[in-house]
């Protein structure tokens, strides 16, 4: 009897000690696939974890929308049925924490270099301490990528060459108003739409990063792209509050410096990917009208009543702050 309780004991423990040994386990969701940007992310910050915890924690990807759409992924970290997503600014993310709104603003940012000095500084903290009373933790920034125009109908330089263009655009209020200031007419459809309604002439222009714009092949269905980097689109990894506050401070603090160099790795390999996309873009045969040709002045000025009808939403001086960043 005692020979079997001793089996019984050793058995017990040797399943405890490969629970421990296992470690727990963040399921993290995102919507794009795998191999993007986000995936980086997940692979880089995965690694860091496991190596800062000593295999304590790591972190499984559900990518391409297997945990739900945005707003369901979005929600389920809020409620707690989902650990951990990574969401781009744009449509869902700012439904879900008005707050981010700000960061749709057309021709907010300047260039890679002033999204990192406001992202990566006291801005960027506050942004994601914003978070916090929607009972998820802000732990880090990455990328999605600039914006950028195509269409079949004209190089676009002007505010004058927009106008009248059926364009589709991402699902957000923010941009239909920015589009609409600038007298073009803006429509949503989804992105699986996209390439055969600029195909059949449903849509004649559309915006989005260089590297969805070559990987979509939608150079196939337009003739022309202005390098106008209109509209910034951020990512931000999340994990519900609870979830965190289960590991110890030291866990917490590995998570967090694991999910930064995540966040870096989006935006290094989004800019990797731009650069060779561009590439792509001038053998392909596509007209490119260089960022020094697009009157970002005009659109500018253009863009003034959208931006007093933003400030009553968002506070001219936080606009400005970001803007003027230096």
């Amino acid at each position: 009897m005692k020979a079997i309780l001793g089996v019984a004991v050793g058995l017990g423990l040797a399943m405890a000690a490969t629970g421990a040994d296992a470690g727990q386990k963040f399921k993290i969701g995102h919507v794009l696939a795998k191999g993007s940007q986000f995936s980086e992310a997940v692979r880089v910050m995965n690694e860091e974890l496991e190596r800062r915890t000593a295999g304590r924690y790591s972190i499984e990807e559900f990518p391409a929308s297997a945990l739900g759409d945005g707003k369901a992924m979005l929600d389920g970290v809020k409620l707690g049925t989902i650990d951990m997503v990574m969401s781009s600014s744009g449509g869902a993310l700012a439904q879900f924490n008005t707050t981010m709104g700000i960061l749709d603003l057309m021709l907010l940012f300047r260039d890679e270099a002033h999204v990192d000095l406001v992202l990566d500084g006291p801005i960027g903290d506050k942004l994601l301490e914003s978070f916090k009373p929607l009972g998820v933790v802000g732990l880090a920034w990455g990328e999605n990528g600039f914006r950028q125009l195509t269409n079949s109908v004209r190089p676009i330089k002007t505010p004058a060459d927009i106008s009248g263009m059926k364009i589709r655009i991402a699902e957000s209020e923010i941009y239909k108003k920015a589009f609409e200031s600038l007298g073009a007419k803006p429509f949503t459809l989804p992105f699986a739409q996209v390439y055969p309604a600029l195909k059949n002439g449903q849509a004649e222009g559309q915006e989005n990063p260089i590297t969805t714009i070559v990987g979509a092949k939608l150079n196939e269905v337009q003739s022309h792209i202005t390098l106008s980097y209109h509209t910034y689109a951020p990512a931000v990894i999340l994990i519900n509050a609870d979830a965190m506050g289960d590991m110890s401070p030291d866990d917490q603090k590995a998570l967090q410096e694991a999910a930064k160099l995540g966040g870096k790795a989006s935006r290094k390999f989004v800019r990797e990917r731009d650069a060779k996309g561009l590439e792509a873009l001038k053998a392909s045969g596509i007209t490119i009208t260089p960022t020094a040709e697009f009157d970002r002045a005009g659109f500018e000025k253009a863009l003034a009543p959208f931006y007093a009808e933003s400030s009553k939403v968002f506070p001219m001086d936080q606009i400005n702050a970001i803007k003027n960043a230096k």
